[in-house]
């Protein structure tokens, strides 16, 4: 008997290694014989703790309710009960649960990290519950405008731009006015704006466009304005030469692709009052409005007449107003939108890939006829010269250059600088490593 007690306690301690270790198998193996027999005994618990750790909760049912009868305050098992009633779709069981842990341990972390996890589930069932209120035809007037202001209170993840859910609610979260953020509302170009990556720049500017009028210069079709009111944005005003206004299609940011969408660009602008979408310059503008924040979204390497683009923004931009823009640099890895973006789509069987990777396209650019898209669609403006002009009408506040990733950086060889330097003697390394120069400025 005594040495059957002794094998237990081994098998147990083993097993309680395992688990805290992460080792499910072995936990499994010395444990599971002993929680069978015993539910209530630790070796229940170890084996919850490592199952659902992993995302296993079904074997957690049979041990969790017998444990608990012998161990009503055992913290540990009573989060492993709340995953389980989160499983089920039962939030209110859960909460309950780990006010039972948190009463037991208040320091309890992984009681504190499920609770941050209910929250949230809470958060996303209110915010359906509203949106669902401001969707629905029979709601009236004063029930919108309370389902609004219940979404402005609603904390937001920190990818809500990746998230539609997540986006609706920082439609009226960010805004700063929920009665002009409901005229505003469109779930289903939210919904587009998401799925097309046009949410993510707006989010990282948001501290700079929030409740502020925002032209955005070389706009495309339109497909940010959704972004920039997600952002906070107080309106949008998107302008392009070549916007076409009744075209439905939109590059689809994650993918590189065009694809259809719900709505043109006129049809967006003639319904949402925030919006603004026009087939113009900025030079075409000077004299009708000014705004608060000025926006370029790798746009100036695009620019042929940019000194001019500069100047008439200087005059476009209110008082304390703001330019911020991103510029793609021509002197990276591969230029701008010529195939492959990054090493990892890199095809070394493809002609086309091997003409303009790996920095080659600066020793093959004049050999290019002048119809090609790098002399009709990119100024090739080195970055000294960008910021000399950019100073030339603006106080540059920020200047940041940002590197290209790692897996770029490691193949700028001697060899390749040396080539380059050939050409171009006076370009540096740090020129040739930047992907992206990103720069906030004000008017003069």
């Amino acid at each position: 008997m005594t040495v059957k007690v002794t094998a237990s306690l081994d098998n147990f301690e083993l097993g309680k290694k395992a688990a805290l270790d992460g080792d499910i198998d072995k936990a499994r193996e010395f444990l599971r014989p002993i929680a069978d027999a015993t539910p209530y005994h630790p070796a229940a618990f170890f084996l919850c703790q490592v199952e659902s750790k992993k995302g296993i909760l079904d074997n957690c049912d049979r041990y969790c309710l017998t444990f608990l009868s012998r161990h009503p305050q055992h913290p540990g098992m009573r989060t492993i009960a709340a995953l389980l009633h989160i499983a089920k779709g039962d939030i209110e069981r859960a909460e309950n649960e780990l006010k039972i842990a948190l009463n037991t341990n208040p320091k309890h972390q992984r009681a504190l990290k499920v609770l941050q996890q209910v929250s949230y589930l809470r958060g996303q069932e209110e915010a359906r519950d509203a949106l669902n209120i401001i969707s629905a035809v029979q709601s009236s007037k004063l029930s919108r405008v309370k389902a609004a202001q219940r979404l402005k209170k609603i904390d937001l993840t920190i990818d809500w731009d990746n998230q539609e859910l997540q986006a609706k609610v920082a439609f009226f979260h960010n805004s700063s006015n929920v009665k002009r953020a409901l005229k505003n509302f469109d779930p289903e170009l939210v919904e587009k704006a998401v799925e097309l990556g046009y949410c993510t720049w707006p989010k990282k500017i948001q501290s700079y466009i929030k409740g502020k009028t925002v032209l955005d210069v070389g706009c495309g079709f339109g497909g940010y304005a959704f972004g920039y009111l997600c952002a906070g944005a107080k309106s949008y005003t998107g302008i392009d030469p070549a916007m076409s206004l009744s075209e439905k299609k939109m590059r689809n940011k994650r993918i590189r692709q065009w694809v259809e969408v719900p709505k043109s660009a006129q049809e967006i602008a003639s319904t949402i009052e925030g919006i603004e979408l026009l087939q113009t310059s900025t030079h075409e503008l000077l004299g009708k409005n000014t705004y608060d924040v000025i926006c370029l979204h790798n746009v100036t390497e695009h620019l042929s007449d940019i000194r001019n683009i500069f100047s008439d923004i200087s005059k476009l931009l209110s008082k304390n107003g703001k330019l911020i823009y991103l510029h793609h640099n021509f002197y990276g890895w591969s230029g701008h939108h010529m195939a492959p973006h990054n090493p990892s789509v890199l095809d070394t069987n493809n002609p086309e890939h091997l003409k303009f990777c790996d920095w080659n396209h600066i020793n093959i650019v004049e050999e290019l006829p002048a119809d090609h898209y790098l002399h009709t669609n990119l100024n090739q403006l080195r970055i000294g010269e960008l910021q000399k002009l950019t100073h030339e009408f603006f106080k540059i506040k920020t200047w940041e250059l940002r590197p290209s990733p790692d897996n770029v950086l490691k193949r700028l060889t001697p060899d390749i600088i040396g080539k380059i330097q050939n050409i171009l003697p006076d370009i540096t390394i740090e020129e040739l490593e930047t992907n992206a120069v990103f720069c906030i400025a004000t008017g003069r």
